[in-house]
């Protein structure tokens, strides 16, 4: 007796609980894709996924008074959802990130070095320095871009990467005489 009440009461459980995962209920919006219109792109599109930053020189490239680095300014603007930075950022630090690159673009150090990145709140501009160590850039350029340590490099996620250098040993070898790649000598910065 008691499996037959069991047996016509649990399908009629079933069929109430499978009712009520339906379009209907409050909070699920599964239905609201069916008559949904495709959205026509006008401008940049928001990012909503994941971190994206766009990424300018902010100045010259200049050498330590040491001559040991190369520093570099980037102006970073924040054009995701979310805050990011050294600090910002709970689970995963972003910093500012550098892959050298040979003079074709092919990365030659995927962790070249790492610089420190305030946080940029969503729509906000900051300023953030690397310092690239000389000897390892000499005949190689940059590729600058923030990464979430031990997650992604940004550019998975669509942002450029700035690209600095390449960088060459003036014809006279004293320190800081480090070369665009014009020939033109970086500006030596002041001892402190």
């Amino acid at each position: 007796m008691r499996l037959r009440q069991i047996a016509i009461i649990l399908p009629a459980l079933l069929v109430f609980a499978l009712a009520g995962c339906g379009s209907s209920q409050p909070g699920n919006n599964s239905a609201e894709g069916d008559n949904a219109q495709p959205v026509k792109a006008t401008g940049p599109v928001a990012q909503t996924k994941h971190y994206h930053a766009e990424l300018a020189l902010a100045g010259s490239p200049a050498v330590t008074p040491d001559g040991k680095d190369v520093l570099v300014t980037v102006n970073v603007t924040n054009d995701g959802p979310v805050p990011f930075g050294t600090q910002a950022t709970t689970a995963n630090n972003v910093n500012l990130g550098a892959h050298s690159v040979d003079t074709s673009g092919r990365v030659v150090d995927n962790d070249l070095a790492r610089g420190t990145m305030p946080e940029v709140a969503p729509g906000a501009t900051v300023k953030a320095t690397i310092l690239l160590p000389v000897d390892k850039m000499l005949d190689r350029g940059a590729q600058l871009i923030p990464v979430e340590e031990g997650v992604a490099w940004f550019n998975q996620w669509g942002t450029k990467p700035l690209v600095v250098g390449p960088f060459k040993a003036c014809s006279r070898t004293s320190i800081g005489n480090i070369c665009d790649a014009s020939g033109r000598p970086l500006p030596v910065l002041p001892a402190q």
